[in-house]
């Protein structure tokens, strides 16, 4: 949940809020807070619930991900994954989707209904940026694993990262929320989520490597 609210300060997100609010109509400029907030409330409905249906098509794969994870070599897949997303975050490597984002405002009319709204929350949550598909993905595979470890709430980490996301919304979208001018510290925030995923990697790598050792015995 914290790390969904997070999100909402790095450098891919922060600056687009204001756009956002802009093309449904809403924030300190709004006519009406109480639509306001109700817009705000669908657009991050529409973010949870993406990320929801996410964490559901990971348990799909559950059984896999359960027959899998106490193999070496798929722990140190795991590990390998995780230490290129957390790359990501430290701009080593790009993983950049904002590419797949073009003409995607046309997609929904510009002050447009609450399902309108929740559909756009939806869409930028699929059309998430470099600096938030890292996360997301590194969580998907968390969860999958979790859960196919038998962890059973590891099936709802992604929809709380997406709640943690949506929470700010409803408050926005009335105006009431204040939102921190972007700058350099973004960067610092985006950083920390790469710690976080590289602390992933090096715990998957000593899985790995304690499977290998117990292997060799």
């Amino acid at each position: 949940l914290l790390g969904g609210l997070l999100l909402n300060l790095t450098p891919c997100v922060l600056p687009m809020i204001p756009v956002n609010l802009a093309i449904l109509g809403v924030g300190a400029q709004g006519s009406s807070r109480l639509r306001g907030f109700g817009l705000g409330a669908a657009y991050g409905t529409g973010i949870a619930l993406v990320y929801g249906v996410l964490g559901l098509v990971v348990v799909l794969s559950g059984a896999q991900f359960g027959a899998l994870n106490s193999l070496p070599w798929f722990n140190a897949v795991i590990a390998v994954v995780f230490a290129v997303l957390g790359l990501a975050m430290f701009d080593v490597i790009q993983i950049d989707l904002t590419r797949f984002q073009g003409g995607a405002d046309g997609l929904l009319p510009r002050r447009g209904s609450y399902l309108a709204a929740a559909g756009m929350g939806g869409l930028a949550a699929l059309l998430a940026g470099a600096c938030v598909a890292p996360v997301v993905i590194a969580v998907l595979l968390l969860s999958g694993n979790l859960y196919g470890g038998g962890v059973t709430v590891g099936l709802l980490l992604p929809f709380v990262l997406g709640l943690g996301m949506a929470l700010p919304w409803p408050l926005a979208g009335a105006g009431l929320a204040f939102i921190p001018k972007p700058g350099p510290w973004m960067t610092w925030v985006k950083y920390g989520f790469g710690v976080f995923i590289m602390a992933l990697a090096l715990y998957y790598a000593a899985v790995a490597a304690r499977g290998w050792r117990g292997a060799r015995d």
